[in-house]
């Protein structure tokens, strides 16, 4: 008996599928961004641009909790 690749597909019938079905979800759930490798450097990295960002976010969430409060 020869054995199958794991990228042999000749089981599945994709005639009848739908390219790219969850393309945009896909899509919408990933964020990109771009950061300077100096200011990378800076922060310590892609953790320390994590930390940063995720702070910011925090910051932004409260102040607009607040305003809301107002």
């Amino acid at each position: 008996m020869a054995r199958k690749t794991e990228t042999d597909l000749s089981r599945y019938d994709l005639a009848r599928g739908t390219r790219g079905k969850y393309f945009e979800k896909a899509q919408r759930s990933f964020e990109t961004i771009i950061v300077d490798k100096k200011v990378a450097a800076t922060l310590g990295g892609a953790e320390g641009v994590t930390a940063l960002l995720e702070a910011l976010a925090k910051s932004v969430g409260q102040a607009k909790k607040k305003r809301r409060a107002a």
